[in-house]
């Protein structure tokens, strides 16, 4: 599966990554000089390259959109990784190691876009002075259980399944 074949049908492209082809274009920029700095200093294993790195036509993900492309959809489908090396014609091993070294790129590429999410809650709170309506989306987490009986009734429904 490479971007070559499907870029041209934009819902495949947007059910695929999450992304429109426009924007997948845009991040792939950003993306790809962040591959080049990667690329230039480390080899895939991550040592420190001896010599001038060249793109090689035989590699498995050969061109820099397949790479992107390669990482977003992991991101998207999240499917095991055996699967995921079947469907790239590589095997898991392979598909490992491009999923832990493309995502660290990505993470960079995010950074340098200031897409990546704030960690800063006097930002947000800055930024939600501003609104009027706020939605949050949560999910619960257990938490050790009060002794305080007072303390109990303001955790737990007293139902079991709830």
């Amino acid at each position: 599966m490479y971007y070559d074949k499907i870029h041209h049908r934009h819902s495949q492209v947007l059910a695929a990554t999450g992304l429109t082809p426009v924007e997948f274009e845009a991040l792939l920029i950003t993306f790809e000089y962040h591959w080049e700095e990667y690329y230039s200093h480390f080899t895939l294993e991550g040592k420190v390259r001896q010599r001038i790195s060249y793109n090689r036509k035989t590699s498995v993900i050969p061109l820099i959109q397949d790479k992107l492309f390669f990482i977003l959809v992991y991101l998207k489908t999240n499917p095991l990784q055996e699967l995921y090396a079947i469907q790239f014609d590589m095997t898991q091993p392979q598909a490992n190691k491009w999923i832990h070294l493309l995502s660290e790129i990505l993470k960079r590429t995010l950074k340098t876009l200031g897409e990546l999410p704030d960690r800063n809650s006097n930002r947000l709170i800055h930024i939600l002075k501003g609104c009027e309506d706020v939605l949050l989306d949560g999910t619960e987490r257990p938490i050790q259980r009060p002794i305080d009986e007072d303390r109990q009734s303001a955790c737990y429904s007293g139902k079991k399944n709830s």
